[in-house]
Formats: C-alpha cells, sequence, structure tokens
C-alpha cells in the first residue's frame, strides 16, 4: 500500500509514468530476498500460504536478507538525493528508503541487524537481531523467550514445528 502511494505521488510529481513504476517496482521488490531466505531456511515446499505464514509468524531462523542490506542501500540513497539523476532513479530512491524506513519501524529489529556485514559476524542467526516480535510472530511463539530457545510456547505448536 506504501509503494503504491508513493508510486502514485511520484507519477504526480514527476509527470511521467516511469517514475511511478520506478517506486512501485523498488519498495516492492526488494523483499524477493524473503524467497531466498525460505529457501535457505529449509522451510518445506513452497506455496504462498507457507511462505506468508512463514514470514509472519517469524519462523526463519537465519535471516540472509540479502537485498536488505544497509552496504549498498544507503550509498544508492545519497546518490539519488544529490546527484542529478533522472527521475525514475530519484523515485527508485524514494521507494527503497520508504520501504527500508517501514521495516525499520515495523520489524522489531535492531537497526544494526539491517547491516549484512553485521549479520554475517552473527552468522545470520535471526534471535540475535529480532528484539521485540510483531504480533503475528507472538501469536505463534508466544514469547520472545520462545522465540530465541528455537521452542514454540505451547504442546500444540511443538507438535507443528514445520510450517503447515
Amino acid at each position: 500500500a506504501v509503494s503504491g502511494l508513493l508510486a502514485a505521488g511520484c507519477g504526480f510529481t514527476y509527470g511521467a509514468w516511469e517514475p511511478a513504476v520506478a517506486a512501485f517496482v523498488a519498495g516492492t521488490c526488494l523483499d524477493a530476498d524473503h524467497l531466498v531466505d525460505f529457501k535457505l531456511n529449509r522451510l518445506g515446499r513452497f506455496t504462498p500460504r507457507r511462505f506468508v505464514r512463514a514470514c509472519n509468524e517469524f519462523r526463519f531462523r537465519r535471516f540472509y536478507l540479502l537485498a536488505h542490506a544497509l552496504e549498498w542501500i544507503l550509498p544508492f540513497l545519497v546518490w539519488t538525493a544529490l546527484a542529478p539523476v533522472a527521475p525514475w532513479v530519484r523515485a527508485a530512491g524514494l521507494g527503497l528508503g520508504a520501504h527500508m524506513v517501514m521495516d525499520l519501524a515495523g520489524n522489531g529489529m535492531s537497526v544494526r541487524s539491517y547491516f549484512l556485514l553485521y549479520r554475517l559476524a552473527h552468522g545470520f542467526d535471526s534471535r540475535v537481531f529480532v528484539l521485540d516480535l510483531p504480533p503475528t510472530g507472538l501469536a505463534y511463539w508466544g514469547s520472545l523467550d520462545a522465540f530465541r530457545r528455537g521452542r514454540p510456547f505451547g504442546a500444540a505448536r511443538d507438535k507443528s514445528a514445520k510450517v503447515a
């Protein structure tokens, strides 16, 4: 929704469709790295439903998130803000920046965990990066301590450790 609104604003501001598309694509396609994480975390056969549940319930034990690396995002944002670039490039920077602001504000992860080198130094272990579980994660795990132990709270969840 945020990417759609931003795309509409970029299209209106620049009076062209290219910035609108660039803002939307940059703001949404950044999350394609979650698909890679699903595979690398070996969460079973991919279906859209299983994928969404795994993401919402914080079932990834490792966060690789290669596209969500501030090492490349911050320089790109500075470049698009300061350099004389085409409107579609600036709009892509806006889409990317908006996505990262939303993630930083709402995912319950430390800011430093968005640096790839920090994640690498900690073995990509999601238990290190998550400071606060969102409601969907708490509904599955029961508590942040249960998440860090890797064991959902309650016998019913213990029997269904795999993504259903």
